[in-house]
């Protein structure tokens, strides 16, 4: 897929916007945090809502020196107590126009591999246990592989409201997270070492540190859902796919992720297609860093782990000086050499209950950048060229996203007649206005505008303020909220989310239950329609049919530019466009 930046893309539009500062990321002690754990005691803070934060939480030995580029080993055990104060940890990236310091600025530490968790406020001899543990809820964050960290989502309202226990991971990014060159994988006795996948391994030495520590901050380990947006939902479906992360956890949700994987010869050599998508490979880094001419592979080894950060991210920036967005990789050790989709069908262990969704203008994030079809005023206000031809657009873009990460995975999973799968479309589309900019019609649904709403993040959400969150609808926009974080709470209580943990919402049934091809649950306002269930189910056939029929009375140019548009976005699916009788494209 094209990069997904996430929200920095929106941000470098809206700065000008208003922007409310985070919440501060390092807390004062609180000694009625204190816990012991496998590794000795810790100690955290309390929040301002009254939870319990323990943050910085390292869960691996730091994957530097003869560690880089390889599987994360366990962490060493401390004397006294460890201060878990500071949620800043983050691992080696780029900074956006959303962070603090100056966008483009290499920031972050090899020795990332810490986690934050949130519970509520318990004293020391009255941590739940036994029968009255919580449950607990992992989350994976998005920012394309390459950017972003676990102490950016604070959990604690979704930790005191629904009483559970909520963990948020760092992961190695970008080249050191997942890097296929021979000479890492050849004379290793670690099997794991073996694999390109290091970040997806360090998810999985993360749950195995949940299994074995949550318990002290009254989590029930064999209750444990995994939760992630973006390329954070490609990982979550990764894990669900992957032998070695099975029974590290019992339920899953993928919030606008992909399915998609790359073949290991494609990691290493790149791909350069006609559209501009490319993908500059792992061979061509290691050129760049200008190893020893003749080089054994265990020299080549030594060398590639005693460059710097910097030379390594410098090697692998393409044109915009990031690097390219990492998808898992077909390894044969942790996802087979047929792909991920294949392997979610062909598993030999049962797939966890799921819920997978995707937003109805999944899109529009990366469209309001996209000259072609924004103009600025004033150089920063956006504002749509056409805004017709911008909706049908965008509209037809995020159909297909849909259709390839909800309507065929749910069909897929749900063939093997084991374990539920529920489906989404978030609506929310209720944004402020600016100067004449439309927000409500720039943005709508788009990807990531979910996020607030699982974490009640309305008023640290890095860009527009009220511009993009207005007042005027706070209470339907809050009532929403309260809603989804009731599914997803009572999902990862019961692997169904039922009618949320107050069990008052509307039934949210799994696909399987539909009388026709599935159904999925609508998240919208009341005034939007509300939150309802939907069977307008569709393949990626009839995706491109829809196209051509809802497109059919536009100027062929026009027709061709929306076609050409969604096979850009998924050049996966270009055998079947001509389902949609548009030609001469």
């Amino acid at each position: 897929m094209k990069k997904l930046l996430g929200l920095a893309l929106l941000a470098s539009l809206l700065s000008a916007c208003g922007k409310t500062p985070a919440p501060s990321l390092v807390d004062q002690q609180d000694d009625a945090t204190l816990r012991t754990i496998a590794n000795g005691q810790i100690v955290g803070s309390k929040t301002t809502l009254g939870a319990h934060r323990w943050a910085g939480i390292p869960f691996a030995q730091p994957p530097v020196g003869d560690l880089r580029w390889r599987a994360p080993r366990p962490t060493h055990n401390w004397d006294g107590e460890f201060a878990a104060l500071d949620a800043s940890s983050r691992c080696v990236q780029k900074t956006r126009t959303s962070d603090i310091e100056k966008p483009g600025q290499l920031v972050g530490k090899e020795d990332c591999l810490h986690l934050n968790v949130w519970a509520p406020a318990f004293t020391a001899d009255s941590v739940p246990s036994d029968a009255d543990r919580l449950p607990v809820m992992v989350f994976i964050h998005g920012g394309s592989n390459i950017w972003g960290y676990g102490g950016q989502y604070n959990s604690e309202t979704l930790a005191t409201r629904h009483n559970m226990v909520v963990v948020t991971v760092n992961y190695r990014l970008g080249p050191l997270g997942w890097f296929s060159q021979a000479s890492l994988q050849t004379g290793n006795e670690n099997e794991t070492d073996n694999s390109p996948n290091y970040a997806n391994l360090d998810m999985i030495q993360a749950l195995k540190w949940v299994q074995q520590n949550i318990g002290a901050f009254g989590g029930n380990p064999d209750q444990v859902t995994i939760f992630g947006e973006s390329a954070g939902g490609q990982n979550v479906a990764a894990l669900l796919a992957i032998p070695q992360a099975q029974g590290l956890f019992h339920g899953a949700i993928v919030q606008s992720g992909y399915y998609t994987s790359r073949p290991k010869v494609d990691q290493e050599q790149g791909v350069d297609i006609k559209d501009g998508w490319h993908f500059k490979g792992d061979n061509a880094i290691v050129a760049d860093l200008n190893p020893p001419v003749g080089a054994t592979n265990n020299e080549l080894a030594d060398y590639l782990r005693s460059v710097s950060v910097e030379d390594i991210f410098a090697a692998a920036a393409w044109t915009d000086g990031e690097p390219e967005t990492p998808l898992v990789i077909r390894d044969d050790i942790l996802i087979p050499a047929q792909g991920l989709e294949y392997a979610l069908s062909h598993t030999k262990h049962a797939i966890v209950p799921v819920i997978t969704g995707t937003n109805r203008d999944e899109l529009k994030l990366f469209n309001i950048a996209d000259e072609r079809l924004i103009k600025k005023a004033f150089g920063f206000l956006p504002r749509a060229r056409d805004k017709a031809m911008y909706d049908t657009l965008s509209r037809h873009q995020s159909i297909m996203w849909r259709v390839r990460s909800v309507d065929d995975q749910a069909r897929r999973i749900s063939a093997r007649e084991q374990n539920p799968v529920f489906g989404y479309r978030f609506d929310w589309d209720e944004e402020g206005s600016f100067l004449g900019s439309d927000f409500a019609h720039l943005i709508g649904a788009a990807h990531a505008m979910e996020l607030p709403f699982i974490f009640d993040g309305f008023a640290t959400f890095p860009i527009g303020g009220e511009r993009i969150f207005p007042k005027s609808g706070a209470v339907e926009r809050d009532a929403l909220s309260h809603q989804m974080m009731s599914y997803w709470a009572e999902f990862a209580r019961s692997g169904n989310p039922g009618r949320g943990h107050d069990g008052t919402l509307p039934l949210w049934e799994s696909w399987e239950q539909a009388e026709t091809d599935g159904q999925f649950m609508v998240f919208d306002t009341a005034t939007g329609g509300g939150v309802r269930m939907d069977t307008d189910t569709l393949t990626q056939s009839s995706a491109y049919a829809r196209l051509g029929a809802q497109t059919s009375d536009l100027p062929p140019e026009q027709q061709c530019q929306v076609l050409v548009a969604v096979t850009g976005w998924y050049p996966e699916t270009l055998d079947l466009a001509d389902q949609s009788n548009i030609s001469n494209c």
